[in-house]
């Protein structure tokens, strides 16, 4: 048996990989064309290039669910195009048997886009990103809210070397408005925040005050390191910042939903990975020899988007209507391994 395990492991891990170079080849050419217009902003092609080759580790990570998915469907293909699955059947060997050595194969996968994604594509994403604000000069032009105390804070982008830019500050008290705060920049210096270019709205004694102050200390809790984490997609981060994220937002007040969802999506990842091979192992045993290569190609692609649709609808409709992200991104799993197993039964 192990050398069963062994032949279809060869083909499986063959397929996989040349699809994972076709698919990894075609967004990467995407990608560069996509940023060759700061060609004619200042940067150079080595720098978009770098940028580039930064995100490489993400990319492989978040195709590695329909890569496996396709590759299985090539694999496992050839073999039956073969009738090297039939000769397999007619030896003895179970449809469960054969079921369990590709799960085995693709293990090997789902282990690598796990430690990936958790200690490698984080961190070159984020050199990525630092490497791309190099020739547009911005960081980060994401804006993303703050909560500190009874004031609401927006920031609308973050430079390159760390500065806040168009900071606006929101201040109630018992859910009253009492003062908008509109400042140019935030720049941190020696442990503090100071504001500058300020622009003050204010009530007081029940008349609205308009001031302006050139610069103006500001003392809030928000610490530089968290800037690396706001900047990036949550799908981007590893899952020790999207938990430690996650707490800061909850405990401030604040909406931890599009971090939650990140969380269970990435840590459910591996589930749906193995769900989306049994998927294909019985598209493989329920078609007929017939079947071409590239039919179970587009099959493959159209079953690994309609998962991916499935659950990016489902994800953000868990916030909307109240249920856990959690069950969010499981059903789509139940729902494939549910239709693998009903297809099986029909096959053996």
């Amino acid at each position: 048996m192990r050398l069963l395990d062994w032949y279809i492991a060869k083909h499986i891990w063959a397929a996989v990989a040349i699809v994972l170079l076709v698919i990894l080849g075609l967004d990467l050419m995407t990608a560069l064309g996509s940023e060759l217009d700061a060609l004619d902003h200042g940067a150079s092609f080595s720098q978009v290039l770098t940028y580039i080759a930064l995100t490489v580790p993400r990319r492989v990570y978040e195709f590695m669910p329909l890569t496996v998915l396709v590759g299985c469907l090539v694999g496992l293909g050839t073999l039956a195009n073969n009738s090297e699955l039939t000769v397999m059947r007619a030896a003895g060997v179970s449809l469960r048997r054969i079921v369990w050595s590709v799960m085995q194969s693709v293990a090997v996968f789902v282990v690598f886009a796990g430690l990936m994604g958790e200690f490698v594509a984080p961190n070159s994403q984020q050199m990525a990103e630092a490497q791309q604000a190099q020739y547009k000069g911005v960081a980060s032009s994401k804006g993303f809210w703050l909560r500190d105390n009874d004031d609401y804070i927006f920031v609308r982008s973050v430079r390159t070397d760390g500065t806040l830019a168009d900071v606006s500050r929101y201040r109630f008290e018992q859910q009253d408005w009492q003062q908008t705060l509109l400042a140019q920049q935030a720049v941190y210096t020696d442990g503090t925040w100071a504001l500058h270019n300020i622009q003050v709205v204010a009530l007081k004694d029940q008349r609205l005050r308009q001031l302006a102050y050139p610069q103006a200390p500001w003392a809030v809790t928000l610490e530089p390191h968290l800037l690396s984490i706001l900047s990036m997609d949550p799908q981007h981060l590893a899952l020790t910042d999207l938990v430690g994220y996650s707490q800061y937002l909850n405990q401030s007040g604040l909406d931890a939903a599009p971090y939650e969802l990140a969380f269970w999506k990435k840590i459910l990842q591996p589930l749906a990975t193995l769900a989306l091979v049994f998927v294909a192992i019985s598209f493989i045993f329920g078609s007929t020899r017939s079947v071409t290569l590239g039919q179970r190609v587009l099959v493959g692609v159209l079953v690994g988007l309609t998962f991916n649709y499935a659950q990016e609808v489902l994800g953000p409709a868990s916030s909307v209507f109240g249920f856990t992200p959690l069950l969010a991104y499981l059903l789509p799993i139940i729902a494939c391994v549910a239709g693998g197993g009903w297809l099986l039964r029909r096959a053996g």
